[in-house]
């Protein structure tokens, strides 16, 4: 089917120029991580708490509408402008002048600047919200990729010079803005969107719909996942905030910019079929079962090899990250496995499924505030349990509509589940005879290498069919 040759291939072409970002990603992160400091992380999680949500909120869930609508009309684009316009201009009028409530709600005045100049970011959004959607619609895989990747790189160099001048928690902030601003040039060149704003809104109902709904679920998730930022910052200490930022940042960066690539991939691609709900259910499952294969052993194998990860590369000034950064890593999976199935249910027109399942994740938070009794690491360990219930919570409500069974989607997770539980296990059992006894660098190179060759083992032995058509799916 020619929508599936598509997913696969821009899967593929996507997941090259993103595994190439990746690594040079990781690399300036790591070395950002050691020239700042936790003080400054807190600082920039601060900041970024309230100001974050109302960045998701910015377009009202045009982005998401332009991209699902069947029959989208220029009449249509040009209301979505106007739309963007009034909305990016009133939040950055918003943020502007509430910074200093902010910062009085944490205690901290030099937040108040911080806030001020992120708010930049929603006039910069005007210009970027259109060409980035048409891109996703039109299905340009490849480029869109092309310009994620220099956004990329040119943001990672831009950010570390700053860092290695001294700007401090404003090397954060400015790369930031960088960031937005490369990436609004880079899809309005690829995508260009010359219109002028519209004066009717006729017709536009539907699309204010979805809109509204889409915008309520950016807004439940952004909560959902940012809540325990709020609780530490509001009654622990800005410090733990940067050592819980820096653990959370470590172990959502693969993820997050693999999720991103399937988050967008996926609406594009389900929206196609979305008049065809068996057709997606299997394309639901082939992405399952994909991510699962990807996710699991890499965020397990990562888990196994924090402490070697943390000391080595960040040096021990970050020490208390490792607990905290070895149970999200655990978690990670699990969230963006929730991810998928909030994308395609989004996509196939249903995004009222998604609030559901939003609203039921978020009446578990109240599970931080027990944890966070006994600081980050207890934070951590109620993230994963909350995790994992989202995710149980995510598949009872959505399967349903792709007539897929829960028992279809723990065929399509467990091989690679299981695999990594193995590979994670034999692991602490190498950790524990010769953790003390060999170089730190030689132990860290030969657990990643023992990862690697325990879990293809146990997939070749135990899952050798699911390992097949895994292959089978990227050849395609």
């Amino acid at each position: 089917m020619e929508v599936g040759h598509n997913v696969i291939k821009g899967l593929k072409v996507g997941a090259m120029l993103r595994l190439a970002a990746q690594i040079f990603t990781w690399l300036s992160t790591l070395i950002l991580i050691r020239l700042l400091t936790p003080d400054d992380y807190g600082l920039f999680a601060m900041t970024m708490v309230f100001i974050g949500v109302f960045a998701l909120m910015g377009d009202f869930g045009i982005g998401k509408a332009i991209i699902q609508v069947e029959n989208l009309t220029p009449q249509m684009l040009r209301q979505s402008f106007t739309v963007n316009i009034i909305s990016c201009v009133a939040f950055f009028l918003l943020f502007y002048c509430s910074a200093p409530l902010i910062a009085d709600f944490f205690s901290e005045p030099r937040v108040a600047i911080l806030v001020q100049a992120m708010a930049v970011q929603h006039l910069i959004m005007i210009f970027h919200t259109l060409p980035y959607s048409l891109a996703s619609r039109n299905m340009l895989y490849k480029q869109r990729e092309k310009v994620q990747f220099v956004t990329t790189l040119s943001t990672s160099v831009f950010t570390l010079i700053l860092a290695a001048s001294g700007a401090g928690v404003w090397s954060l902030v400015l790369g930031h803005l960088f960031m937005r601003t490369v990436a609004m040039i880079g899809f309005f060149r690829l995508q260009p969107c010359w219109i002028l704003p519209a004066m009717s809104f006729r017709g536009f109902t539907k699309v204010a719909v979805f809109s509204g709904i889409a915008t309520i679920n950016d807004v439940l998730r952004y909560a959902y996942n940012v809540f325990t930022s709020i609780s530490i910052g509001r009654l622990l200490s800005k410090t733990e905030l940067g050592v819980f930022s820096v653990a959370h940042n470590l172990a959502n960066l693969p993820g997050d910019k693999m999720g991103e690539l399937l988050t967008h991939l996926g609406l594009s691609s389900f929206a196609k079929l979305q008049n065809e709900k068996e057709v997606a259910g299997q394309y639901l499952l082939k992405s399952v079962q994909l991510g699962s294969l990807i996710l699991f052993p890499m965020y397990f194998g990562m888990c196994a090899v924090s402490p070697e990860l943390v000391i080595l590369v960040l040096s021990e000034k970050w020490l208390a990250a490792i607990i905290p950064f070895q149970l999200l890593c655990l978690a990670s999976p699990f969230r963006l496995m929730s991810e998928i199935l909030a994308t395609a249910i989004t996509a196939i027109g249903k995004p009222e499924r998604n609030t559901y399942t939003l609203a039921g994740s978020i009446l578990m938070l109240p599970m931080v505030f027990l944890g966070i009794q006994y600081g980050v690491e207890g934070v951590s360990i109620a993230w994963l349990g909350i995790s994992v219930v989202s995710f149980a919570l995510h598949a009872k409500i959505m399967l349903p509509l792709f007539s897929v069974s829960v028992r279809q989607l723990l065929g399509a997770m467990l091989p690679g589940f299981i695999s990594s539980a193995i590979m994670l296990a034999g692991l602490q059992w190498f950790r524990s005879f010769f953790a003390t006894e060999l170089n730190s660098w030689l132990f860290f190179t030969l657990t990643v290498v023992m990862g690697a060759l325990l879990f293809g083992s146990v997939m070749l032995t135990a899952f050798r069919q699911q390992a097949l058509t895994v292959v089978r799916y990227l050849r395609h």
